[in-house]
């Protein structure tokens, strides 16, 4: 089942992908209003690369949730005794099922400005879950002293403030992107705006760069913690690296103008970070278990 799990993890951070080049390359509206079906065709003119990505997004979604349905299911039928593996896989119904209803709607719509936040949101949340499901369903515990596991839950505690702000950070980027508010701060032509004053758009671009200092500096505090514990190492590096590239490709954007090219490599990278922070909480959450004395 924990193989099953982790497959269907893997296809929602494709979907994720997919999704997200769907935005970076403005092809949300390649179908048209008709959904699920591309402008009312279930073979449309593939030779249209806006039409091949959001088409090929939509269609994934369908694989998306049975694959979620028949995890969920598995999960709650094994582990029914394990409260943690039922919350989590009801959860991921639930996520899956209100995702998909923002994303149908956003598209009926016409894709508003401001809306798509709602849809990345959910999606990022939806990955997260299962991420956590996936390790929820570990049979083993690694188990720990009681002055290992003050160490370890401090390092945590330092990593969980740093990752909130991250989630908070995606959302902000996401609402900074999509209400047109990156537009009006670089000075970049739109169809339609959700935030039109400069001043709003700069206070939601400095709100943005202070979180990556505290998400960087908390997240520099975790690399220390687990390299002295030596558990997570690997993964906390990891994270502190793929912040540091959401830095550098987040500052690319602004000096080049918010390019598809960067932009898609911004949000495939913030992606990954989720699916990092989601490992980490799942590896202390699931798998560490203080020894009894």
């Amino acid at each position: 089942m924990k193989k099953f799990s982790i497959v269907t993890t893997v296809v929602t951070f494709l979907a994720l992908i997919l999704g997200n080049l769907v935005v970076a390359t403005n092809s949300g509206d390649a179908c048209g209003e008709t959904w699920p079906v591309c402008n009312g065709q279930i073979f449309p003119d593939l030779t249209n690369y806006h039409i091949l990505i959001e088409y090929s997004h939509r269609l994934m979604v369908p694989l998306l949730a049975v694959l979620t349905f028949i995890n969920a299911v598995g999960a709650i039928r094994n582990h029914r005794k394990r409260r943690s593996v039922m919350i989590l896989a009801l959860l991921s119904i639930g996520m899956l099922i209100f995702q998909s209803a923002i994303g149908g709607l956003n598209v009926l719509l016409g894709t508003p400005p401001g809306f798509t936040t709602l849809d990345v949101t959910f999606s990022q949340v939806l990955l997260l879950i299962l991420v956590l499901l996936s390790y929820s369903l570990h049979e083993t515990k690694i188990k720990l002293d009681h002055v290992s596991w003050s160490t370890v839950s401090m390092s945590y505690r330092a990593f969980l403030l740093g990752f909130t702000a991250y989630v908070a950070q995606v959302i902000l980027g996401a609402f900074f992107k999509h209400s047109r508010a990156s537009n009006v701060l670089l000075d970049i032509p739109a169809a339609e705006y959700l935030i039109t004053s400069e001043s709003i758009a700069n206070m939601i671009y400095s709100l943005h760069w202070v979180a990556t200092v505290v998400i960087f500096v908390a997240a520099w505090w975790y690399v220390i913690y687990a390299t002295k514990f030596k558990y997570h190492k690997l993964l906390a590096w990891a994270y502190l690296v793929t912040i540091l590239l959401n830095a550098v490709v987040g500052f690319v954007i602004v000096v080049t103008g918010n390019v598809v090219l960067a932009s898609s490599i911004h949000m495939i990278i913030s992606t990954v970070t989720m699916v990092i922070g989601g490992m980490i909480l799942g590896g202390y959450w699931f798998k560490l278990q203080k020894r009894v004395v």
